[in-house]
């Protein structure tokens, strides 16, 4: 079975007087298998948002079971990016993951990362998802993984998820006088900040979020 769905969204302009609000892709995937028969595929995708946004999943299922959403958008606060993938085929270990960005307009950066693995018995599912809305304009980015995976009793599920941010520069001006002179200097940007997450687990799901 094969789906394909193409999702276009397009504003033209904001109402004088209304704050705009920040766009936010998102997405997920998720796919199941065993060793009797077909298996199942889901996946989403979608952006919300004040501007030019564009979104497609694609799922098929049978000897191997595939999912995949992603989701782009671009407003007046930056660059939103959600992709994920699960694939689980008859035999053999099921594996998904996910990538989520979001660029302000000042520069700052915020990136989310996801990956699960289900292995060593007939039975596996995994799934995974995330979102990513920018924060230009002094807000903080915000990017969010998921991930998460079931086994039988003799398998084995392996998740873990990374989340990275990077705040924007702001760059002071330089204030000439004619005496005496004076110059300010730029404000350096705050140290990024980085966290991992991983875990391990037997017969049964474990997720894992980040969120920064």
């Amino acid at each position: 079975m094969k789906r394909n769905a193409i999702i276009w969204g397009l504003t033209m302009g904001l109402m004088p007087g209304l704050a705009a609000l920040a766009g936010e892709a998102n997405s997920s995937a998720s796919a199941s298998s065993n060793r009797w028969g077909p298996g199942t595929a889901a996946a989403t995708a979608g952006y919300e948002g004040n501007g030019i946004g564009f979104a497609q999943t694609n799922t098929r299922s049978g000897s191997t079971n595939f999912a995949q959403g992603l989701s782009l958008g671009f407003d007046e606060e930056g660059l939103s990016l959600s992709t994920s993938y699960a694939v689980a085929p008859q035999f053999g270990a099921a594996a998904a993951g996910t990538l989520n960005m979001a660029i302000g307009l000042d520069g700052s950066v915020a990136t989310s990362v996801g990956r699960t693995v289900a292995d060593g018995d007939a039975n596996r599912s995994v799934d995974a998802g995330g979102s990513a809305r920018p924060g230009s304009l002094g807000r903080t980015p915000v990017a969010v993984a998921t991930t998460g995976g079931a086994t039988g009793p003799r398998g084995t599920v392996v998740s873990q998820t990374q989340s990275n941010t990077r705040p924007g520069v702001l760059r002071a001006p330089i204030v000439l006088a004619s005496a005496p002179r004076t110059v300010v200097s730029p404000v350096p940007a705050p140290r990024a900040r980085e966290s991992v997450v991983k875990r391990v687990v037997r017969h049964g799901v474990r997720r894992a979020i980040v969120v920064r």
